[in-house]
């Protein structure tokens, strides 16, 4: 018995991991896909950026740097929206073939975090079926899965502080450099503001504002999985203890 609550309390743990890491990975997703990350959201970063969110000639002065009209920004995130999420494979005609080659780079990544989103998702859901089947045979089946989940979301809370040290103590820069060397192969990831259109539309500060959203995201998401996994484990568990109770 002792072994079996092991086990349930190992399978509860990956099962909240699983969870987690589908959940951040559908966020990336989800941000990536959005056309106010292109639009919107890009306007307000770059305003930032120039340091001018409370100047009358904002719009005017965003314009200026990035070459682009509000309108046309517009045009443009709903195009890039679509290529990212694989609804086309054009892409808007101001960026060079740079910045297009890096485009098609991330729009890769991103296919592969909606894919991994899913399978782990499913996983997390079968660890539940499997995790009841377990733990319906202990007398105590509450401490397993309480053991379990809270180690995961300890090995979570360390991840997390982790990296916020790093932003603390190199900045934010430095982890968006790491990230990009350790994630894509080729260095077109380099680019110029002064011949490409896409680090105009991308400064630093919406990628910060990125990490809080899709941070957010991925919470609101894993919180909304972990309340279907536990009605899954306890509707299966309650299915499992009926089947046994009316054996004996």
């Amino acid at each position: 018995m002792k072994k079996l609550s092991w086990i349930t309390g190992i399978l509860t743990g990956v099962m909240v991991l699983l969870a987690a890491l589908g959940a951040v990975c559908g966020a990336i997703d989800q941000i990536a896909t959005d056309e106010n990350f292109y639009g919107g959201m890009s306007r307000t970063a770059v305003a930032k950026y120039l340091d001018a969110e409370n100047d009358p000639q904002i719009s005017a002065k965003v314009t200026e740097y990035i070459g682009l009209t509000d309108a046309e920004q517009d045009e443009f995130a709903k195009e890039m929206a679509a290529f990212m999420a694989g609804e086309t494979d054009a892409q808007p005609d101001v960026l060079n073939e740079k910045e297009q080659q890096h485009m098609r780079d991330v729009r890769g990544l991103t296919q592969a975090a909606a894919g991994i989103s899913k399978t782990y998702l499913t996983l997390a859901v079968a660890l539940a079926v499997v995790t009841a089947w377990t733990g319906a045979k202990l007398k105590r089946r509450v401490l397993p899965r309480l053991i379990g989940g809270l180690s995961a979301v300890t090995v979570i809370m360390i991840i997390v502080q982790n990296i916020m040290n790093q932003v603390t103590a190199g900045g934010f820069e430095m982890l968006f450099v790491q990230m990009h060397e350790a994630i894509f192969t080729n260095d077109l990831w380099l680019m110029d503001p002064n011949t490409d259109i896409l680090i105009r539309m991308m400064p630093q500060p919406l990628f910060e504002q990125a990490l809080l959203n899709g941070a957010n995201q991925a919470l609101r998401m894993f919180l909304v999985v972990w309340v279907m996994l536990l009605v899954v484990y306890e509707i299966v568990s309650r299915m499992i203890r009926r089947h046994v109770a009316k054996g004996e």
